[in-house]
């Protein structure tokens, strides 16, 4: 496994930014503690809060053995159309491709329903003369004249990227590698990004989506990158910077330069991949996780203790041939603002952001948000928020709250309990299509909260969904960053390989799997990964002929030997399709459509049981906590309660507090409402019960 550098570094660092707030945690080899940070989101550079995160918790990053790094730039990136200027070469003949998409309706009963509007216009696209078959053989060599031609027309249009997607190009890419290396040489200021670097599958229309989005989001991680990495080594941190792809690994900052793409999801992941962590740690399979922040709510399943990783996804209407943890995210957070639209009462999903944030951070924010409404309920503690490291001011909650109020003729706690009853409807709502909608009952799951503002509605959410156990994490506002620190190093293979499976031949795969793998050897061990440590996993995405879509059926062992057996396959096949779709067809032939590899870079890690959260003293069970505890009045229901208010690392393993109560800490605040009760685990996770004894 890759080991620290001689052990002379001494910490790991994972940063996740979120619209609102950046969050750190440093885990310390020595004493095997992590300590948390939590500062304000720096738009329009996020790197300078990355910066000042670090500068909290460790000046000097000469010490610094690995930094791993959660970014939201591609993403924003891509939602706010703020990408680079894009223009995709293709196979002439097929330009309209990527315009007129498919013809199938998403929504169809939708009648507003219009597709995204795509990133590069028809005007640059160019169709360049060159054709392979479908065989990979050529038919047409590509015509440098055309190339030659398009490339001054993208020079007078400005062009930052250019996207090459030719036809079979996922068989023979070798038209896209000779026009790329042509296009390097004559224009290295510009991008250039052929789909076989990307993927290597069939279907063109969503191959071209793919390494169109690639080509428009990457030279802007790549800018972001360059900021973050000068910042770093102005700070004496000379080693390798990590980020959190999609597919809940981690890939070197290098190689993500030209694979923006992986990283679109990289912040909300982490959480997933805490959440799998965690799911280890305390011996519970499956959960439904919730992360709300600032500005977003993100929300996912973990079964049987593992994330579904799909290998195609939609984002804002885009079809993407990518692997991503299966994550879902609303404009809900506690930055949400909440307004008047036709008399009735929204929530989100404009957030008030970092700046000038909700009302009560006193920034200049006029807007009643979610958090303006918690303060106004007395369910934040404005003394505490953030360990005490930053003021609130309940007086301009009051008063953005009031002001909304007065428009519907409500009290300022009536207004400030719609407000947090919209939002809890709204994520409950969100929720419900991950599980009943899918023939998931979510009773069958414990709830796991995290982010920032996710405690604090977390029971709230239980009781919509029937969920009777919650799960806050230790560092629970900081837990996406601690998941980072909980992985490996990944990458995805896949090759475009249709066949009935009754004539495969096992001699052919093989190969095939071979040079995937190869591939992947090189890029571990570019990342330093020694053979040894490295584990990979084969798959094959299979249907029944005829069928647009298939099913990924893994393949057990090391190797092909013992694994193939086409009936077997068959069997495994026919019991998957028959637990996802309801029945099976046995009598249809099947057919493998593409080979799928996973390379896997082992990294040391130390056990997380038993540390510390916060970067304070380990859970005592023999400690007590002073008798003396700090009451203050908490509106839940429309009724005013005396509530507990106490700091998480005064809570001792095996003590039951009941609700109502408020729980501060560092990175977060956890709210226990009237008629349940919370408990701390021995590793120092909250285990709150909405009925019974909340052990």
């Amino acid at each position: 496994m890759v080991e620290a550098t001689k052990r002379t570094a001494r910490y790991r660092v994972a940063v996740d930014i979120g619209g609102t707030f950046t969050d750190l945690v440093l885990h310390d080899y020595r004493s095997d503690m992590y300590l948390v940070a939590k500062v304000p989101s720096t738009p329009p550079d996020y790197s300078m809060g990355v910066v000042s995160a670090l500068e909290t918790v460790l000046p000097n990053l000469e010490e610094l053995e690995m930094f791993v790094h959660g970014t939201t730039a591609p993403l924003n990136a891509f939602l706010e159309r703020a990408g680079a200027k894009t223009a995709l070469l293709t196979t002439s003949g097929f330009g309209d491709v990527y315009k007129i998409g498919r013809g199938n309706r998403l929504l169809m009963y939708d009648l507003h329903y219009r597709n995204a509007d795509p990133l590069v216009p028809r005007h640059r696209v160019y169709e360049i003369g060159e054709r392979m078959n479908s065989d990979g053989k050529e038919l047409a060599p590509v015509d440098e004249k055309e190339l030659s031609s398009a490339l001054a027309k993208l020079d007078l249009e400005g062009v930052e990227s250019i996207a090459i997607c030719f036809l079979h190009s996922y068989v023979n890419p070798d038209h896209e590698r000779q026009v790329a290396a042509w296009l390097r040489k004559q224009s290295p200021e510009i991008s250039v990004y052929p789909s076989h670097e990307v993927c290597r599958e069939w279907r063109e229309y969503e191959r071209t989506s793919t390494v169109v989005l690639n080509a428009y989001v990457s030279p802007i991680l790549k800018d972001y990158l360059c900021d973050l990495k000068d910042s770093l080594a102005n700070h004496q941190y000379k080693n390798r910077v990590y980020l959190m792809q999609s597919n809940g690994g981690l890939i070197d900052a290098d190689e993500a330069e030209s694979r923006g793409l992986l990283t679109l999801m990289s912040g909300p992941v982490g959480g997933s991949v805490g959440s799998r962590a965690l799911s280890e740690e305390i011996g519970e399979g499956n959960f439904i996780c919730v992360d709300m922040g600032g500005t977003s709510f993100d929300f996912s399943l973990i079964v049987d203790g593992q994330a579904s990783v799909a290998a195609e996804k939609r984002l804002g209407g885009f079809p993407v041939l990518a692997p991503m943890v299966d994550i879902q995210t609303i404009g809900a957070g506690g930055g949400s603002v909440a307004w008047i639209d036709g008399g009735a009462l929204r929530v989100g999903p404009r957030s008030a952001g970092s700046l000038p944030g909700p009302a009560c951070y006193g920034r200049g924010g006029n807007s009643p948000t979610v958090t303006d409404a918690n303060l106004v309920l007395g369910r934040i503690d404005s003394e505490s928020f953030l360990g005490g490291d930053m003021k609130l001011f309940p007086n301009l909650a009051q008063d953005a709250v009031g002001n909304l109020a007065l428009k519907l003729g409500l009290s300022v706690e009536q207004m400030a309990e719609g407000i947090l009853d919209v939002i809890n409807a709204k994520m409950a709502n969100a929720i419900r299509s991950i599980t009943i909608s899918k023939g998931i009952d979510p009773r069958d799951f414990s709830l796991v909260a995290f982010g920032g503002a996710g405690p604090m509605h977390a029971v709230a959410l239980a009781r919509e969904l029937g969920i009777e156990k919650v799960i806050v994490p230790k560092s629970a506002g900081a837990f996406s960053a601690w998941g980072m620190l909980n992985t490996d190093i990944r990458h995805d293979a896949s090759q475009t390989y249709i066949m009935p499976l009754e004539n495969t031949d096992q001699d052919s795969i093989r190969e095939r799997f071979g040079e995937l793998e190869a591939g992947l050897c090189g890029l571990l061990a570019d990342e330093q990964i020694a053979s040894g440590d490295m584990r990979f996993a084969r798959s094959l995405d299979m249907r029944y002929a005829g069928q647009e879509y298939f099913i990924n059926v893994p393949l057990s062992g090391a190797s092909l030997t013992d694994s193939w057996d086409r009936k077997a396959l068959r069997e495994r096949f026919d019991a998957m399709y028959e637990a996802q779709y309801g029945h099976k067809n046995m009598a249809e032939e099947v057919e493998i459509v593409n080979l799928r590899m996973v390379g896997i870079g082992q990294l040391v890690r130390s056990c997380p049981s038993g540390t510390a959260s916060s970067g304070q003293k380990p859970m005592d069970p023999v400690a007590r906590r002073d008798d003396g505890v700090r009451l203050a009045s908490a509106v839940f229901g429309s009724e005013t309660y005396e509530t507990v208010r106490i700091d998480r690392s005064d809570m001792i393993a095996g003590e039951v507090l009941e609700g109502p109560a408020v729980i501060n800490e560092k990175s977060c605040t956890t709210v226990v409402p009237p008629g349940a009760c919370v408990g701390v685990d021995s590793l120092g996770h909250l285990l709150i019960a909405l009925r019974g004894d909340g052990k």
